[in-house]
C-alpha cells in the first residue's frame, strides 16, 4: 500500500519499464522500504551496481514516482 504522506524511495530500471514500473527500495536487513533522502542514491549504487554488472536505474520519492518521474538516475 502506498502512503501518500511519506516520501518513500522507489527505483525504476532502464531495461525493465523505465518510469512505468517502479520497485520499492528495501533495506537489505529489515526488508522494509526506505525513505527517500540524500543518501538513497549511494545506497542504490551499492545495491544494484556490481563490478561486472552495471545497471542503469532511476530513483524517486513517492510523489514523483506517481508522476512517472525519476528525479535522479545513473545514466
Amino acid at each position: 500500500m502506498i502512503d501518500l504522506n511519506k516520501e518513500m524511495a522507489w527505483v525504476t530500471f532502464l531495461d525493465n519499464g523505465w518510469e512505468t514500473k517502479w520497485f520499492p527500495v528495501l533495506c537489505p536487513i529489515t526488508k522494509r522500504q526506505l525513505e527517500f533522502d540524500v543518501s538513497i542514491m549511494d545506497h542504490c549504487r551499492l545495491q544494484f551496481n556490481k563490478k561486472d554488472n552495471w545497471v542503469s536505474f532511476g530513483i524517486a520519492p513517492t510523489s514523483q514516482m506517481i508522476m512517472k518521474n525519476s528525479v535522479r538516475d545513473n545514466l
